[in-house]
């Protein structure tokens, strides 16, 4: 996959072990959810499971997994940038992007599961909520946005 750039951001892959512990650290210091998680989740590695790191001139900031479905659904899990930088634009620069690595795997709608915290933010990226699993999580929001 090749990196895809914002501005100074950039998305991809982690190509590292180091770029793997980072990865790790980033959505473990910031998202609850994450600290179920083994360091190797084999989720992280599975087909159609796409693991990558945000990147502010080359530095890892933030992480996320896009997962595909065979429907042209793409699973945006796991999003976090360093609590350090939250709140200037990169978790927005990180959406863009992965967003855009969605449409370039066919797909042609986002979804996701948000903290009632985190809805505005969506809300602002154009996400809008959405029952589209029927897996209730207490406390999380569904949300959904057409990928054009």
């Amino acid at each position: 996959m090749p990196d895809l750039r914002h501005g100074p951001y950039c998305l991809r892959p982690p190509a590292s072990p180091d770029d793997w512990d980072v990865y790790h650290r980033i959505r473990q210091d910031v998202l609850l959810e994450a600290k179920k998680y083994a360091l190797e989740h084999p989720d992280d590695h599975a087909q159609g499971h796409y693991a990558l790191l945000l990147c502010l001139e080359d530095q890892p900031i933030g992480s996320i997994r896009v997962d595909i479905s065979e429907t042209g659904e793409a699973g945006l899990r796991l999003v976090a940038i360093d609590p350090s930088l939250q709140g200037r634009g990169c978790g927005r620069a990180l959406l863009l992007l992965a967003e855009d690595f969605a449409r370039s795997q066919g797909c042609t709608r986002a979804v996701l599961y948000a903290t009632p915290e985190a809805v505005g933010f969506y809300t602002k990226a154009g996400y809008a909520e959405e029952d589209w699993d029927d897996v209730y999580i207490s406390g999380i929001v569904q949300m959904a946005k057409k990928l054009c």
